[in-house]
Order: structure tokens, then sequence, then C-alpha cells
């Protein structure tokens, strides 16, 4: 793991093969390329155990036990010690080669599809002709994530404020820049971290303790107000998921409002592009007419 690129190609064959999204900053700390004092949580690990073959991390550390424990029966208390403090750094680096080895037949792969294709479609579904790449940063599906609200606010030419979670896209109308948390305690944002959030339901309610007049008809009145305003503008929204993979912002794509499934009560958010071409952004809000 030497550059950026291994990192890449390791996070996506765990997403293709476990359906789960290790984000790269913490895929680049567990090897040492950034620097990290802390301990990852278990939760970052079971999709890198699951990967290798077993069925969580306690899986994988009762394999380990195991396997110290047949190789020590024979040995002296000096190596047997020896053993318990090598052995798992070694025998993750053959699993860590094993997958590797598999990520270089599959990006291979890849790569020769790849290859014959001349140009490259922007989104299959934003336009009904693909689009010459533009040659600036693409925003791509759970591979860019950010720090902060500012460091994608910033792509956009656009300064943080108060509500820096949710911005206007300059000279679009009804384009906005979405920084929704999971499963925040107002505003909630459900849905399925395992798909990436094909569909976000949004609704809002007031943290407990609130004031007396934010009663269950008040909320009630506010949640109706929210559906049919976002009914009229028919918004598109360029999201950025903070807690969905680590502290950082995931770019999940452009969302549109899922008409069908939304109600007075909870607007349903739908996933339309998986990504965002900077030097394309007029062609955003043809993603409106499918």
């Amino acid at each position: 793991m030497h550059t950026p690129k291994d990192f890449d190609y390791l996070r996506e064959c765990i997403y293709e093969e476990c359906h789960e999204m290790v984000s790269l900053s913490t895929l680049k700390r567990l090897w040492g390329y950034d620097r990290y004092e802390g301990t990852p949580r278990i939760s970052t690990l079971v999709p890198i155990a699951r990967y290798v073959g077993f069925r969580d991390w306690d899986d994988f550390l009762q394999h380990q036990s195991n396997v110290e424990e047949e190789d020590s029966q024979d040995e002296s208390t000096a190596s047997i010690q020896e053993t318990i403090r090598e052995e798992p750094t070694r025998r993750i680096g053959i699993y860590v080669l094993a997958a590797l080895l598999l990520l270089i037949v599959v990006v291979g792969g890849v790569l020769l599809w790849s290859h014959g294709l001349s140009v490259e479609k922007v989104d299959a579904v934003a336009v009904e002709e693909p689009l010459p790449p533009s040659g600036k940063r693409v925003l791509r599906k759970g591979q860019d994530c950010f720090r902060t609200i500012e460091d994608y606010l910033a792509l956009f030419g656009i300064e943080a404020v108060d509500t820096a979670y949710f911005r206007p896209l300059p000279d679009h109308k009804y384009v906005y820049l979405w920084g929704p948390e999971y499963l925040h305690p107002v505003w909630h944002n459900e849905g399925d971290t395992t798909q990436l959030m094909p569909t976000i339901t949004e609704y809002w309610t007031p943290l407990p303790g609130a004031v007396d007049y934010q009663n269950k008809e008040y909320v009630r009145l506010a949640n109706e107000k929210l559906y049919y305003e976002r009914l009229e503008k028919d918004e598109l929204r360029l999201t950025f998921m903070k807690n969905i993979v680590d502290g950082f912002y995931i770019f999940l794509g452009i969302y549109r409002m899922d008409k069908e499934n939304s109600t007075i009560e909870k607007t349903v958010w739908k996933r339309v592009a998986d990504q965002c071409d900077m030097g394309h952004l007029d062609k955003i809000e043809l993603l409106r007419n499918h």
C-alpha cells in the first residue's frame, strides 16, 4: 500500500465483496499511511475481516488464537511469547497480500473493460446522450470524503455561514448543497447505509424538552408545510452526509424528492445521480426531466 490509488482499489473491493464502505482516511490510518495514534473501532475492522474470509472481527481473533495455540504446543515459554507477539502481524500480512493479489486481478479486468471506451458518461440518468469528461473534478458516490462542510463548499466557490449544511448552488434555481447528518436527532435522515443511502427519509421533530408550543399538532403542521414547499420547488440536492461511515462528510450523489413515497409527515429523497462532474454543473437541472 504505497499510493492513494492502492487505498482506492482496496476500498472498492471491500465494498464490492461485503457491501460495506470503509473510508479512504480510515484505511490510510490503519496502514500507517496517515499519522494516527488512536485505536480503530470494531465497526471499522469488521468489513475488513469479512473481506479476508471471516464472519466478523471476533471470528478472526478466534482463528488467530486457535492457530497460535496449535503452533505453540511444542515450544518453550519464551517461544510461545514470541509467537503471540509476532504471529498476528505476520498472518494479517498474508491475508492482506492475498487480498491485494485478488485486487490486482479485479482491477486489471476493469481496466481492460474500460480501455475501449471513447467517452465517459457523466450520469446515465442525467442526460440522454453521454457527455465527454470535462477535465475537471468528478465527485463520485462513496469515493469523496471531506473533513468539514467548508472543504466541499469551497469546491463550488461557496463560503460557509451559519446555514452551511444547506446552501444554494450559485446560478442554479432550487439546486442545493446538502450536508445532513445520519440519524440526526431533529431531522432524522433515515436510510439504508449498507447501500449508501439510495433514499433518505427526512422529517422534523423537536428535541426532548423543547418549548411547550411545539406539540404534536405543531410538528404535524410544520412537516406538512415543508412537504408542500419541496413539492412546489422540485429541489435537487448535492448530498454530503456526515456519520454514515465515520465523522467525515461523504458524497452520496444527487437527490430529488420521491413524490410517490413522500407524505405530509415525511419527505423521501431518492438518489437520481451517482456522480457530479464539476465541469458540467449546467447539466444537473436536466435531472428534473426524468
